[in-house]
């Protein structure tokens, strides 16, 4: 634990000197090491001393605990925002409609890179600093088993999906009934590719647009358009849509789409981000919600052709809003602040206490036992949230 502790003091010491002293291009690979430290180690601890002694509340308040959860992972989720735009300069041209957190809606997004996500968030928070309390991401399954980062994903109830329709039904069921039932408005982020444009996934969507006679597409895959419909399906059967918002990205210099690229300190000059909202009547029911799909697919496609082949400007849909590229305010430096310095001092106390080292322990088998024996830590919040329903029903009808 001390050698831990050295090192992320050294690893921020050294970033904080590279962002103040050095150019841009110098230690790039520290720089990528540095964000990877960081970012895994305030996930790790802060699920560890932030979220794990509020996890009684999901069985006795689970409202509350709801309301906690949300706000201390959004609270995270600006550590990396920090990073990636206030100290390793990443620009970001946000444009479009504005995102209402306080309705519940589907976020749809082309799938450029594994890393779409990570870079979304800074979006969100130039529209609004609290849509990153609001916004629930569906994501690879595997995911939820990153110590630290899966495990917050996991307290604050993200739809992990196994890519395989008939056994993410009752899943998206279940989420959807509990979002509409906490009384919370929640807008879930859907890639509706499925996953993101790698070499393989672009040779099968063009298999796929050969066998239905279908134009193969460079800069998008063909959209699934099942899953779409159903969660449309879902969340109009639980009242709980208002809108629908098109989400288009696209990068100006490198291309991150691998952790590795990350690693080394690879980072995009530009991110660009724009949004279209459709309300839901501007949405067809039935078929017609699949064709809908399609054909905004087959205009994203086109927006993007004209992105990379000739202005890398993406124009301003809807309202027409373009937020300034550079993020004002004190947010990120104090969120910036508090994770390094906590970390540090988490770090140092379980060097130095043992009381402190068995309450980690006890954390840590938690979060493992619930990937184990109920599939993530959402699921057993899940299960409290239903069986206390489920009772609250029961002395209801006794009542009547």
């Amino acid at each position: 634990m001390l050698f831990l502790h050295m090192t992320l003091s050294l690893l921020c010491s050294l970033l904080l000197l590279n962002v103040f002293f050095f150019q841009n291009d110098d230690m790039k690979v520290l720089k990528g090491v540095a964000f990877i430290v960081l970012v895994f180690f305030s996930s790790l601890l802060g699920t560890i001393f932030l979220l794990f002694p509020l996890i009684p509340l999901a069985w006795i308040a689970p409202k509350l605990w709801r309301l906690a959860a949300d706000r201390l992972v959004g609270f995270w989720l600006t550590f990396p925002c920090a990073l990636i735009e206030w100290v390793f300069g990443v620009n970001f041209r946000v444009t479009g409609d504005l995102i209402d957190r306080d309705e519940p809606a589907i976020l749809i997004m082309n799938h450029r890179t594994r890393l779409d996500w990570l870079f979304s968030w800074n979006a969100l928070y130039k529209m609004d600093p609290w849509l990153l309390t609001s916004e629930k991401i569906s994501l690879k399954a595997p995911l939820k088993m990153i110590p630290g980062a899966g495990w917050a994903m996991s307290s604050g109830c993200y739809i992990f999906l196994d890519r395989n329709f008939e056994k993410d039904k009752p899943i998206l069921e279940r989420i959807v009934k509990y979002y509409s039932q906490s009384g919370n408005k929640y807008q879930i982020l859907l890639f509706a590719e499925g996953t993101d444009k790698g070499e393989r996934a672009t040779q099968l969507s063009h298999a796929f647009a050969d066998k239905n006679g279908l134009p193969r597409y460079e800069y998008v895959l063909h959209p699934r358009t099942t899953g779409f419909r159903f969660l449309m399906d879902m969340m109009k059967k639980e009242n709980y849509i208002k809108n629908v918002y098109d989400l288009t990205i696209a990068y100006s210099g490198t291309i991150v789409d691998t952790e590795k690229k990350l690693l080394g300190g690879n980072f995009p000059d530009k991110v660009h981000l724009d949004v279209k909202k459709y309300k839901l009547d501007d949405i067809p029911a039935g078929d017609g919600c699949e064709k809908w799909l399609t054909n905004l697919w087959e205009t994203k496609e086109k927006r993007l052709k004209k992105f990379y082949e000739e202005e890398e400007r993406l124009e301003a849909s809807g309202d027409r809003f373009e937020w300034p590229e550079t993020t004002s305010g004190i947010g990120y430096f104090v969120c910036f602040s508090f994770w390094v310095v906590a970390s540090l001092l988490w770090i140092g106390a379980i060097y130095s206490l043992l009381w402190v080292k068995i309450y980690v322990t006890c954390a840590i088998v938690f979060y493992i036992s619930s990937l184990r024996f109920y599939n993530g830590a959402e699921f057993v919040f899940l299960n409290w949230f239903e069986a206390r329903s489920n009772r609250h029903d029961q002395e209801r009808s006794k009542t009547e």
